[in-house]
């Protein structure tokens, strides 16, 4: 994809239909031409703010519902294992470093940690071999191309309000350990977390979170493609993804 550098976006159209073909792919070729300027994106939602990277034609919800999802029954089912291996990497004091923004490289806020389970798409081997049943799961979900990571969230700290930027991925949170007095707001709208239940939002809106209370709170957090991308958009997403960021760190 050598002409996305340059973003000569005529050139990438091409290279992706000479892999893809030409059906389905024009809510792509319109991400392309708002990401370079030539088209002004459309924002559903006045608390939407995908700044980054906006994909058109697909919905604007703070929160998504989970039902009939199937992905997330495994993710559930898998719930008990998850935990083990989340409590095994504390007890083995591995490294959880502040979450770091991939386009800034500025780090997040004090008091939110991270083991990274892979990064923009690809695996550590580490946590391959340290946390085999949390990776199984995620492969079997619709995991995107951003984050993958176990995340603490220390008593007393405030995640101040921000967006992700990006609104063809979704963010998924696996509660792992939530004492009382914590909470998330997307938008207008503020919810808690319940151990072992899914809760998938979209953080291309303004988001928040607390934890107020007296001990840690610990969830799995990754990516998950929007629902209503098609499997041609997907696979095209894909392969633009790293030249999306390279792109947008080059701007």
């Amino acid at each position: 994809m050598s002409g996305m550098n340059a973003m000569d976006t005529d050139q990438v159209m091409r290279e992706l239909e000479g892999v893809l073909g030409t059906s389905g792919l024009e809510r792509v070729e319109e991400c392309l031409a708002i990401l370079t300027g030539r088209s002004t994106p459309e924002y559903l939602h006045d608390e939407q703010e995908p700044t980054r990277l906006f994909f058109p034609g697909i919905s604007a919800l703070p929160w998504h519902d989970t039902a009939g999802l199937g992905w997330v029954r495994t993710m559930e089912e898998a719930f008990p294992q998850i935990l083990s291996e989340f409590h095994a990497l504390r007890e083995e004091q591995a490294r959880f470093a502040p979450y770091e923004d991939m386009y800034t490289k500025e780090l997040g806020w004090q008091g939110w940690d991270t083991y990274q389970l892979y990064r923009n798409g690809d695996w550590r081997a580490e946590a391959r071999d340290r946390c085999p049943v949390t990776v199984e799961a995620l492969e079997q979900t619709p995991h995107g191309p951003r984050d993958g990571m176990f995340t603490v969230l220390n008593p007393g700290v405030h995640i101040t309000p921000h967006t992700g930027g990006v609104n063809l991925l979704l963010t998924t949170h696996l509660p792992l350990v939530v004492p009382p007095d914590c909470s998330i707001k997307v938008a207008d709208d503020e919810r808690t977390w319940d151990e072992g239940k899914v809760i998938l939002f979209d953080d291309s809106f303004i988001h928040e979170a607390w934890n107020r209370g007296t001990r840690q709170r610990s969830v799995l957090l990754w990516d998950v493609w929007h629902p209503e991308l098609t499997e041609v958009e997907i696979k095209a997403l894909s392969i633009l993804m790293p030249r999306f960021q390279q792109y947008l760190m080059a701007v």
